[in-house]
């Protein structure tokens, strides 16, 4: 979704995908220093099928000022080239991140526990131009279990995702079995400490924890990154 490939061969693929993005344009819904949540002007537009509070959910998690905070695209950059690589987008939501690796010429697995999330990609997907529709994959998973197949992805891409996993080295542990040799996890979550906007301090995990959880769980740690992002983290991690 706003998608920032400036290859002229596929300026007309960019140039639909903004508009769409625009027509569905909303950010991320936590709370303020001073406990407040961050509303936004819900908009006249009801997507068919979704309900009000997904609705507006969606609106928050798609907001133009993510764009500025999250750098969606330092991000993809953490992955590599995913040209032909097959990408699991692991807590997707509204699938921020999923269509803009899509673009990339990557297949991705857009996974949520939410059926109204998987819903609102779905709905979303069928306004994507052909070539894109069929590198994205919308998938329902459970709480434990990601509903991935043995050895079906390069990467594994979790944002703002990871602290709410339940028995995370034991989940991650499993996780490996789909991961093809080689592979990476990229993490990106929110610092441990106050930040203008996210979850509550104590729903936060602190780096070094995931550092740990993630050495207990199967995984070597190749890098971690506090600095690209203001407010969030990044660590990547290999498949032993």
């Amino acid at each position: 979704m706003y998608l920032c490939d400036h290859n002229m061969k596929k300026q007309p693929i960019f140039l639909l995908i903004t508009a769409i993005a625009l027509l569905s344009l909303p950010g991320c819904k936590w709370n303020t220093k001073g406990g407040e949540t961050i509303d936004k002007p819900s908009t006249e537009t009801e997507t068919p099928g979704v309900g009000n509070d997904y609705e507006n959910e969606a609106e928050q998690y798609e907001s133009a000022d993510r764009v500025i905070w999250q750098k969606p695209d330092l991000v993809i950059q953490q992955l590599g080239d995913v040209d032909g690589k097959v990408v699991a987008d692991l807590g997707a939501g509204t699938g921020y991140f999923s269509r803009r690796i899509a673009y990339k010429g990557a297949t991705v697995i857009a996974i949520d526990i939410d059926p109204e999330a998987i819903q609102w990609m779905e709905e979303q997907k069928a306004r994507f131009p052909l070539e894109l529709r069929n590198r994205l994959i919308i998938r329902q998973a459970e709480a434990n279990d990601p509903k991935l197949n043995p050895n079906e992805v390069d990467i594994v891409l979790l944002v703002n995702t990871y602290s709410y996993i339940q028995n995370r080295v034991n989940y991650f542990s499993k996780l490996k079995e789909a991961i093809r040799a080689g592979g990476t996890v990229i993490i990106i979550d929110f610092k441990k400490k106050e930040t203008p906007f996210g979850p509550s301090i104590d729903e936060r995990i602190d780096v070094k924890d995931v550092e740990k959880e993630l050495k207990e769980a199967g995984y070597s740690v190749l890098a971690i990154d506090e600095e690209s992002l203001d407010y969030q983290y990044i660590i990547k991690a290999q498949r032993n």
